[in-house]
């Protein structure tokens, strides 16, 4: 059995990962079961490589994990002069909207994270294609009323459970087999908007329909059913298409069936060069969501009010369909301000672009054929972040700094002063931090002298006499040695002194 709490610390982006565990935080605080579903579970199960979707289901009420989260921007505005930028572990709701109809809430993080919040559900369907009348339910329930089996998997993240899969359709094992198998004979019936999903699945993972399944399918088509969505399943299926990881393919295979007019009568003919390039740009951001930036390619070719009848059945979001909406002149007139001496400086490039929306940057990457325009941008996204992340937050607190915002002012003076290039080395950055913490440079200590130990002479007995001569000049001493009397040649032995004997009276 797979570990998924591995699986989700090691797959999942850093930002998503964030976010499970800010939403658990908040479930776990209400004292709610709380799961990771669909197709999260499904790609951390089958090794996909980019997990996309961040569902979640609740047993009880979103709106109290909703409370639970931090709305406004912690810090004040992104952008003004002088404060650091926020601490990359800082994550907020941008925006969030509560659906009572579907008993559930989706949420945009700041960090670019979408992730949607349901209450634990079942759903029964009084006419085919009708939307379903909502009952509140155990998570198991949810899981069986579920399209697919292999979408009806979920992750605990209680607590006292984390890491526990529940599987009651054996959705696992259609992974193994690589199929698509439908829950119930009525799946495309009850909901026809299921025949576009299986068609993206089968295409994104290499799946195929399981044999029943098959049959289900055909009998669908052959009633036309795909024809037969309402507008809000429309406006959700282009959305999932466009956040597929190459929206250009999936629609291609859509024309070719001819189900395109089935999503919107006005895509009978599109463009494909403008996704193909939203495409190239995915490859070098993997972990942005260029939702936005597909949709703008796909409404290319309409006129100003199709595009805002397209981009209204799609998004939900009031701020965000302003934005899509005027993507192509607000990237307009910050390109001109790129250019400007208002961005002369790599500090004031980030203070123009830091309150920007981060799409609003990739549309630039994408489409811009300005090399300062570009250069600018890539500075801030790529050179800003690596020195974010090395601001010496620990080392301003071991000087006697808290948190606060003194320490955040001094962090913005040091951060803004390592992007213009004032500070490079590790000696200055310490120098700068101390003086702006108001904290003394330490004293040298003065050098210490070492007396320099004596040499001791050797033990060995000269060879020649004239350095034993040497020796004794200077007042040593040989060992084993007697003391030489003066009067003799050095090296030499002296004489014995034989006592006069005295005569004897007789000799004299």
């Amino acid at each position: 059995m797979s570990d998924y709490n591995f699986l989700m610390e090691s797959k999942l982006s850093p930002r998503q990962f964030r976010v499970v565990n800010l939403l658990a935080q908040a479930a776990s605080a209400e004292g709610l079961n709380f799961y990771l579903v669909g197709g999260a579970v499904r790609d951390l199960t089958y090794g996909q490589p980019i997990v996309r979707d961040l569902d979640f289901a609740v047993e009880g009420h979103p709106e109290k994990i909703l409370r639970h989260l931090q709305t406004p921007r912690p810090g004040g505005r992104r952008g003004e002069p002088g404060p650091v930028p926020p601490h990359e572990d800082e994550v907020w709701v941008e925006e969030a909207r509560y659906s009572p109809r579907w008993l559930s809430a989706e949420i945009y993080f700041s960090s670019g994270v979408r992730a949607e919040v349901s209450q634990c559900r079942r759903e029964d369907y009084s006419q085919p294609g009708k939307p379903p009348e909502i009952v509140p339910a155990t998570i198991f329930e949810d899981l069986r009323r579920r399209d697919f089996a292999l979408n009806a998997m979920a992750v605990s993240l209680h607590p006292n459970s984390r890491g526990l899969l529940l599987d009651p359709t054996n959705g696992g094992g259609d992974i193994e087999r690589k199929e698509i198998r439908a829950l119930h004979s009525r799946s495309f019936i009850d909901d026809p908007s299921r025949i576009f999903r299986l068609v993206r699945l089968t295409q994104r993972l290499g799946f195929k329909p399981e044999e029943k399944t098959e049959t289900w399918l055909r009998s669908a088509l052959a009633q036309q059913l795909q024809n037969r969505l309402t507008p809000e399943q429309q406006g959700r299926e282009l959305e999932a298409i466009l956040r597929e990881e190459n929206p250009a393919r999936t629609l291609k295979l859509f024309a070719d069936r001819g189900w395109l007019t089935a999503l919107d009568r006005n895509l009978a003919r599109l463009r494909y060069e403008r996704l193909q390039k939203i495409h190239a740009l995915a490859q070098k951001f993997p972990e942005d969501d260029l939702f936005l930036l597909n949709l703008d390619a796909l409404a290319g070719g309409l006129s100003a009010a199709q595009r805002v009848r397209l981009a209204k059945k799609i998004i939900r979001f009031p701020g965000m369909l302003k934005l899509a909406l005027h993507l192509e002149r607000e990237a307009k007139k910050l390109s001109k301000h790129l250019l400007s001496s208002r961005a002369a400086s790599p500090s004031q490039v980030w203070r123009l672009l830091s309150p920007q929306p981060r799409i609003l940057l990739l549309y630039l990457l994408a489409y811009s054929g300005q090399s300062g325009v570009q250069n600018r941008i890539k500075h801030y996204l790529f050179k800003a972040p690596q020195i974010q992340a090395r601001l010496p937050r620990l080392e301003l607190q071991a000087l006697g700094v808290n948190p606060g915002p003194k320490m955040e002012e001094i962090l913005g003076h040091l951060f803004f002063d390592q992007l213009d290039g004032k500070i490079k080395t590790s000696q200055q950055l310490s120098k700068a931090m101390r003086s702006l913490a108001g904290v003394r440079e330490p004293t040298p200590l003065p050098p210490t002298r070492t007396r320099a130990k004596p040499k001791k002479s050797s033990p060995a007995t000269p060879a020649h006499p004239s350095d034993q001569h040497e020796t004794d000049q200077a007042g040593a001493r040989p060992p084993g040695r007697a003391s030489q009397k003066p009067g003799h040649p050095p090296g030499t032995r002296p004489h014995a002194v034989t006592p006069r004997r005295k005569k004897s009276p007789s000799a004299r």
